[in-house]
């Protein structure tokens, strides 16, 4: 009703007077003038009444049914972040750069397939199961127990059999903030039963190994930068009646890790090991020391909320490593 009566006193407030003597030209302009002016006055009632009729004045909605249940409230997108978001962080545990969370448990499943060169070693390949547990504990640290089981393999012999079991230990020395994160570690390296030292293949070293090691983490979002240093000593022992000293080992890495999305990520490093001479009755055997290296090329990605996948291989750069390691895991977090 509003709009009529401003449509008709716009027409009224239109100058009409002696319109039937004007030209038809001049009738046309004033029938355009006309109708912008009603235009514009729409304009300005549909505004008014907009205004009128805000929120407050809106007429009220017919009530929704009630459900038999109660609907459960919608996840919010940080929350699914927060659960779903984590293949840095569970990145960053297996690179050793984080520490479990206090009384979390994590169980990790894993496979590997190992290549050897012909001029370098007589093994041509290697199979590798293991079964690793980590325990978060109080006073920002963590407990990790390895388990692994492989299968050795040259062109005429097969020798199956458990690996060396390693235990370490870590704990997060300094929170990242104006500086570096800081994270230590020890470890220690059972000799595995099946050595090799009697003849048949070796399924794992013939040493105990006592390591200790610092990580230092630098967060640039979406970048995880780490370095780290270690150092390796292992127990001598009487062979054949020699006493055998397997040099120490100075290890150094550099790595980062990517956040791709809340849910991959991925990582690269290089690993480098300076490995001393080795000693028979305190004597060292010429040129047994070495360089040891590998680059490592990693892959993660959420499945569940409880686990995810890291694939990751590692290539070598130099010294008598395999030419090529490749890993699949699938660490199930409790």
């Amino acid at each position: 009703m509003m709009r009529r009566c401003l449509a008709l006193s716009a027409l009224l407030l239109v100058p009409g007077t002696g319109a039937w003597a004007q030209s038809a030209e001049d009738l046309q302009r004033e029938l355009r003038m006309r109708d912008a002016e009603i235009r514009y006055l729409r304009q300005r009632v549909e505004a008014l009444e907009k205004e009128r009729m805000g929120p407050a004045s809106a007429p009220p909605s017919k009530p929704a049914a009630v459900p038999s249940k109660p609907a459960p409230a919608p996840s919010r997108p940080e929350d699914e972040d927060e659960e779903l978001g984590r293949a840095l962080e569970r990145t960053l545990v297996q690179q050793g750069a984080l520490v479990l969370a206090p009384w979390t448990f994590e169980l990790q499943p894993e496979v590997a397939y190992v290549h050897w060169d012909r001029s370098r070693s007589a093994i041509r390949r290697e199979f590798e199961g293991s079964l690793s547990l980590r325990a978060g504990l109080g006073w920002r640290s963590q407990l990790e127990l390895r388990l692994p089981y492989r299968q050795v393999e040259t062109e005429s012999a097969t020798a199956t059999g458990a690996g060396n079991a390693e235990l370490a230990w870590s704990t997060q020395l300094v929170r990242e903030g104006g500086a570096p994160g800081l994270i230590g570690s020890l470890g220690w390296s059972a000799r595995a039963q099946n050595d090799g030292l009697d003849g048949e293949l070796p399924t794992g070293s013939g040493f105990d190994v006592l390591q200790a090691g610092l990580t230092a983490v630098r967060t640039r979002d979406p970048l995880v930068f780490f370095a780290g240093a270690s150092y390796a000593v292992a127990q001598s022992r009487e062979i054949a009646g020699t006493q055998v000293q397997p040099g120490e080992i100075l290890g150094v890495r550099f790595g980062s890790a990517l956040a791709a999305t809340p849910h991959t990520s991925a990582n690269v490093g290089l690993n480098l090991g300076f490995v001393r001479r080795t000693r028979l009755d305190g004597e060292p055997v010429p040129d047994s020391d070495t360089v040891l290296g590998t680059l490592q090329i990693g892959f993660a990605t959420v499945l569940s909320r409880r686990i995810i996948l890291n694939l990751s291989g590692d290539f070598r750069v130099t010294g008598d490593v395999p030419d090529f390691r490749l890993t699949a895991s699938l660490p199930i977090r409790f």
